[in-house]
């Protein structure tokens, strides 16, 4: 019993951490897309 609860949480924690490294990819190219290319958003520049 005490084997599947560990094996269930050692699962849980790898499919969470794929998961924020996949969002975070998707959240940098949606970024990347949105600054680059005739129809971007301005940005704020650094002075």
């Amino acid at each position: 019993m005490l084997k599947k609860l560990a094996l269930a949480a050692i699962a849980a924690g790898a499919l969470a951490a794929v998961r924020k490294r996949s969002g975070g990819k998707a959240e940098a190219d949606l970024w990347h897309e949105a600054t680059q290319g005739p129809g971007s958003v301005s940005t704020p520049t650094t002075r």
